[in-house]
């Protein structure tokens, strides 16, 4: 993820004022405020990353991210959860500090310790509510204390964000009760939008679904991935494909694109979110060469045209070299 330099500020005062102008700049636009909030973040306290991690059906999922230069994500996406976040929603009323994973008893043996390397960590409860979504926390490979004041911002920043996920929630279930009705409206019209084969949606209905969920995709300027893969009707094949369907984030949509073909389509997810998903997928659809690619809100592509040549693509090269997944960057 590219983020945008803050102006660099200094002293518990200008934290403030940093986030003031924080506000000013993102304050209808909450992509600029994970934007730029996190790139605050990392650059106001010194540390190697922060983040923002959400509770799916799949587990926890990191979907913003800033990182200092030299800092990399590495083993982060794959299994945020090591990174301390059940332990924080679990105890959503306070926050979570920690100066030394190394030297503290309780963490030394922990998996953010041992296998991420985070000596110092934290992080508070993303509430809507009085539910805890997801977390917002800084980290860093050396020890670190944080101070009162940096404290403060944190969690007057897990607040925005909090406040901004809810309108973000507010929103997409408004759009997800209207993209409800139009395909309530057109499984009226025509009741051929669901293939008795597999129980999966079709092409039809891709069609529809596809309608709004670009439209929203380049209104946020989020990538969607695509997946690409066959396997034969054979018994049994029709329930873990339900399974499957049934595990899916609430916004993602797997559809029958033809006989044995099945297209799964993730929306806001890059290609490593996507190979985390699919990784978990595949215990229960099973393993079978798969094709990927992304689609991105660039203008360009604004039916996903290409986005469809470029998975078809690379499913024909899976199958070719028996590859369980290959992606086509185009």
């Amino acid at each position: 993820m590219v983020t945008k330099p803050v102006k660099r500020r200094t002293g518990s005062l200008d934290h403030l004022a940093a986030l003031s102008d924080l506000l000013q700049a993102s304050v209808t636009d909450s992509a600029k405020l994970f934007e730029a909030g996190l790139a605050l973040l990392v650059q106001a306290l010194g540390v190697d990353r922060a983040l923002l991690t959400r509770m799916t059906g799949l587990g926890y999922e990191v979907f913003w991210w800033a990182t200092a230069p030299g800092a990399s994500m590495d083993g982060i996406f794959e299994a945020p959860e090591k990174g301390f976040c059940p332990f924080v929603v679990a105890h959503s009323e306070r926050s979570l500090t920690i100066k030394d994973a190394a030297a503290e008893i309780r963490w030394r043996k922990s998996p953010g310790f041992l296998d991420l390397g985070i000596r110092a960590y934290a992080g508070v409860a993303l509430k809507v509510g009085d539910q805890a979504h997801g977390t917002l926390c800084v980290q860093h490979h050396a020890p670190r204390a944080f101070t009162r004041a940096e404290l403060a911002l944190l969690k007057t920043m897990g607040h925005l964000m909090s406040r901004a996920l809810e309108s973000e929630n507010l929103k997409r279930e408004l759009q997800s009760a209207l993209d409800a009705l139009e395909l309530s409206s057109a499984i009226v019209e025509d009741s051929a939008l669901l293939s008795r084969r597999s129980g999966l949606p079709n092409r039809r209905y891709l069609d529809i679904w596809l309608r709004s969920s670009l439209f929203m995709a380049r209104r946020r300027r989020e990538p969607m991935a695509l997946a690409l893969w066959s396997q034969p009707m054979v018994a049994g094949t029709k329930g873990r494909l339900a399974a499957t369907a049934s595990h899916l984030r609430g916004e993602d949509l797997l559809v029958e694109l033809s006989a044995d073909q099945y297209l799964l389509l993730l929306p806001h997810t890059s290609e490593t979110g996507a190979d985390v998903l699919l990784a978990r997928l595949r215990e229960t659809v099973g393993h079978h060469p798969t094709g990927a690619a992304l689609w991105l809100p660039d203008g360009k592509d604004m039916t996903m045209k290409s986005a469809l040549r470029r998975v078809a693509k690379a499913f024909t090269d899976a199958n070719r070299e028996g590859l369980p997944l290959l992606w086509n960057h185009g």
